[in-house]
């Protein structure tokens, strides 16, 4: 077939007239000069050979890389050996559009676990072989869904809000694994969806939706090994990995999550939800290639840690003159599962610190070795850890990562030997399960031409009632006179569910900061709101948790870090004078009189020059 290819190309080619050249005089070569090239009618003829053999195929493109040349600079007579190399591979044919990948596809070695490398593999698809290492880009990712009893309900409904909703960048293959008069009947109601959709929509979704014919287990190569594996091995806890997986744009093994809402009878399904994933590709793609570009100094706490509940680690700050070069300070906390499995994850939504220690006082039946400081009966030091650097909140049954600026912290850290503490509640409910920890803190200079030089401590939380105004008085903070910005820096968040208000975990409480009369107002109307948490997926909330992950919270999201809420304050501080700053809370513009559940707060007022 492929000789036939050839000799077709070849006759095209053939048939093209060999130009003789004109005769003119010199008036008429100036006209010439001015007049655009002909066009390159062997690479033309590619691309509507290519057309007619390959759906889809972008034939404007084609025709524009034969004017311009390929995005990599590349020629027509490129662009048509190209195509004429690609021979009846119409992946092949698509990807001479196209600059080379970046990165380029992996030559392994591939795995099966979540995390590894994908390998490559061929989808028999209706209009032909889709080949995965010759299309792939390195910017796309590829989510697969498996029709079977579990997944019906998924292919129920429309695929027209996915599509809608989803970012560009992915390829969507949707496949049978049982019951393959189910899964056509979907597929035939999705494939009239992709024909009625608008141009440039349409070309677009009908290149990167799939429909393999084959039940996705029996694939030839790698993906159908990858799932009889899984189905050979089925988990104990959430049975998403046996119907799902996807592919990332680093080419990595990753899980899919759940694509739905809880409800009293179970989770109704949404198909629009797998877009989530692809939002969380995205996002991570991002931040990586921006830690990449960064020339920063990192200190790393943890690698790859497994715990329980919390990490203690000693630290060495650089010196003040070398901390003097910094202005950004970030925190890097990657937090795992157990094999990188969902189902081996913490179920729950907990709190997560990283606090700085200072040696504690005696401690009772140890003994003190210097007549002060405490010790534990095994020989090792009490540490009192009170001093928050940055917070998150876990997942529920997934693993993320995020990188936090907590900038604001740069002011507190101290050259030398340093003990820091990371702590989250411990998972034990459905099972007893630990947490994999990487964390590391990242110094850098961002080039904004101040840094924090100071951080005074302001106030701390509680339990949110009647008495909790009284229990934050007033502070008088003096601010240099050299100060050249001032901010108020806070990490608040509300937690319990009290009831009938569902506070403060579900409620809007607001917090009024004011600095010499200046008010400063912070609240949280996205509370219970039902999708607030499931919209900030780009801005690095898990996706598809296993819970009520998409409602928003009083200032945070499961599965989120805690950023710093900032505020700048210069123009109300009086420099190199005394400072007066309140701080008190109310709840639907009301000082609060019940119970409304718990305040985790720790607030400074930052100074930078």
């Amino acid at each position: 077939m492929r000789h036939a290819w050839l000799l077709l190309l070849g006759l095209a080619f053939g048939a093209c007239p060999v130009d003789t050249a004109p005769s003119f005089d010199g008036d008429a070569l100036e006209v010439k000069r001015e007049q655009p090239p002909p066009p390159d009618t062997a690479c033309t003829d590619a691309c509507a050979l290519s057309g007619q053999l390959c759906q889809p195929f972008d034939g404007p493109a084609c025709l524009g890389a034969c004017d311009a040349g390929v995005p990599d600079g590349g020629s027509a007579t490129q662009v048509k050996d190209c195509l004429t190399d690609a021979g009846f591979s119409c992946s092949a044919a698509r990807a001479c559009l196209r600059p080379p990948a970046s990165p380029p596809f992996s030559a392994g070695p591939y795995g099966k676990a979540v995390r590894d490398l994908a390998g490559p593999f061929t989808l028999s698809l209706p209009e032909g072989d889709w080949d995965f290492a010759a299309e792939w880009t390195g910017e796309d990712s590829y989510l697969f869904l498996g029709y079977a009893q579990a997944t019906s309900g998924l292919f129920a409904g429309s695929l027209r809000p996915l599509l809608d909703a989803s970012p560009r960048h992915v390829h969507y293959v949707f496949g049978w694994l049982r019951d393959q008069p189910g899964f056509e009947a979907a597929r035939q109601r999705w494939a009239r969806e992709l024909e009625a959709l608008p141009e440039p929509d349409r070309t677009w979704w009908k290149a990167r939706v799939h429909f393999p014919l084959p039940a996705l287990d029996q694939t030839p190569g790698w993906v159908g090994e990858l799932l009889r594996n899984r189905w050979a091995n089925p988990p104990r806890y959430l049975g998403n990995e046996l119907t799902s997986f996807a592919i990332d744009r680093a080419q990595r093994i990753r899980e899919v999550g759940m694509l739905g809402h809880l409800t009293q009878g179970g989770v109704a399904p949404d198909l629009s939800m797998l877009r989530h994933e692809a939002e969380a590709f995205e996002a991570e793609a991002g931040t990586q290639a921006r830690l990449a570009r960064q020339s920063a100094r990192v200190f790393t706490l943890a690698t790859a840690q497994t715990v329980y509940d919390s990490i203690d680690v000693d630290v060495t700050w650089p010196s003040e003159a070398e901390l003097a070069q910094y202005d950004t300070l970030e925190a890097d906390l990657f937090l795992g599962c157990p094999e990188h499995r969902s189902t081996l994850c913490g179920a729950w939504d907990y709190l997560s610190h990283l606090r700085r220690c200072e040696v504690a006082g005696p401690v009772d039946g140890g003994v003190s070795a210097d007549g002060g400081t405490g010790w534990l009966p095994d020989g090792g030091l009490a540490w009192r850890c009170d001093e928050e650097l940055a917070r998150w909140i876990t997942p529920y049954w997934r693993e993320g990562r995020w990188v936090t600026d907590i900038s604001a912290q740069l002011a507190t850290l101290r050259p030398g030997a340093n003990h820091l503490r990371w702590t989250a509640n411990g998972q034990w409910d459905p099972r007893r399960t630990d947490y994999v920890v990487s964390l590391s803190l990242r110094l850098s200079n961002s080039q904004r031409g101040l840094r924090p030089v100071a951080a005074v401590p302001l106030w701390t939380g509680g339990n949110l009632n009647a008495g909790y105004d009284a229990a934050h008085p007033p502070r008088t903070v003096d601010v240099p006179a050299d100060a050249k910005k001032v901010e108020l820096v806070t990490l608040l968040t509300g937690h319990g569910g009290v009831q009938p208000t569902n506070c403060a975990e579900f409620c809007n409480h607001q917090h009024l900061f004011t600095v010499n009369g200046a008010l400063h107002r912070q609240s949280f109307p996205e509370a219970q709101q039902p999708s607030t948490c499931a919209g900030r997926v780009p801005a690095g909330v898990v996706p598809n948790q296993h819970g009520t992950w998409y409602y928003g919270r009083g200032g945070w999201c499961p599965g989120q870090d805690v950023a710093p809420w900032v505020v700048d304050v210069t123009g109300d501080v009086l420099k190199g004078q005394p400072n007066t700053l309140t701080y008190r809370a109310e709840f639907m513009g009301a000082p609060v009189t019940g119970d409304l559940g718990n305040v985790v707060l720790s607030s400074w007022l930052v100074v930078w020059r």
